[in-house]
């Protein structure tokens, strides 16, 4: 059977009034992550309805146990026994069988893991982008501790504050997950070939674009083409020459920007706050707050004294 982890539905319909499922959406629905967690004991009882299986999707699997767990996995084939902890993945490529079993561990022991799941599509475009062409071959991975893809995941799915640059801090993510995936988890090494750095013409005409659209919801594509380059390789290249990543860079512009008009203006706040890119004021003052430890009213009285 082919199983469509794209869904907004968990792989394990597990009724249990303990467990728990979340889905989020990521560009524009061509990323999902999913998170599940839920007794062993429910797990168990559901699992053989699931047999052997096709993913519709590239799948990372990230086991989040407590404890080591006993799993036995079936990947394209080849069968193995698995102990796995927190911190490992398995890698499951688009139409490669798989099937999964848990052993015979503690009944009450948390199942915890969340899937970041790619269409193909999305990973073979941006590979093109990057002059890689072609079938692109992906290896069927068993549980093994990759503590990069973990990092990014948790950043995907921790809580953050409605941003106008959020679309930045995801997308930088994502295109470093799928550099990982083509230089880690692909039958060829594929190199990933760019520029060593940001020429100074290339930096000025990003932080330019940056400052000149700064009333803007900025995407890492419109600044990556403003430079001449490629978004995948634009967000590691930046950071190297500011030593910050673009999102952290335009909103310490937005916020530097604000000081300025608190400071030097009587404008209402809920106007600077479109002046810099926030359409809800409330979406500014914490995003203030949480750059300068006070709200902008406080900022304002302050710096009048």
């Amino acid at each position: 059977m082919t199983l469509d982890y794209g869904l907004a539905v968990s792989p394990y319909q597990v009724p249990a009034p303990d467990s728990r499922f979340s889905c989020v959406g990521l560009r524009n629905g061509q990323v999902k992550l999913l998170s599940f967690q839920a007794r062993l004991f429910d797990v168990r009882q559901q699992a053989e309805a699931i047999p052997l299986h096709r993913p519709k999707q590239h799948v990372i699997c990230l086991h989040h146990f407590e404890q080591p767990m006993k799993l036995e996995r079936n990947l394209n084939g080849r069968n193995r026994r698995e102990t796995s902890g927190t911190g490992d993945i398995a890698f499951l490529p688009a139409d490669a069988p798989a099937m999964l079993r848990f052993g015979k561990d503690d009944p009450e022991q948390l199942v915890s893991y969340s899937y970041l799941v790619f269409e193909p599509s999305y990973i073979a475009d941006l590979a093109l982008s990057n002059g890689i062409g072609g079938p692109l071959d992906f290896i069927p991975t068993f549980s093994t501790p990759d503590p990069f893809l973990h990092e990014i995941t948790s950043a995907l799915a921790s809580p953050r504050i409605k941003d106008p640059a959020g679309n930045l801090f995801v997308e930088s993510l994502l295109n470093a997950a799928c550099a990982r995936i083509l230089r880690t988890y692909a039958s060829v090494r594929y190199p990933l070939s760019g520029p060593p750095r940001l020429t100074d013409d290339q930096l000025r005409r990003a932080i330019d674009y940056i400052q000149d659209h700064i009333r803007e919801a900025l995407d890492l594509g419109s600044i990556a083409r403003a430079a001449g380059l490629s978004a995948f390789h634009f967000a590691r290249l930046f950071k190297a020459a500011t030593g910050d990543t673009p999102f952290k860079f335009v909103t310490r512009t937005r916020m530097d920007r604000a000081k300025e008009l608190l400071r030097k203006t009587r404008l209402p706040i809920s106007e600077i706050a479109e002046r810099v890119g926030y359409q809800q004021p409330s979406h500014f003052s914490a995003r203030f707050r949480s750059v300068l430890g006070c709200r902008p009213d406080a900022y304002r009285k302050s710096t009048a004294r």
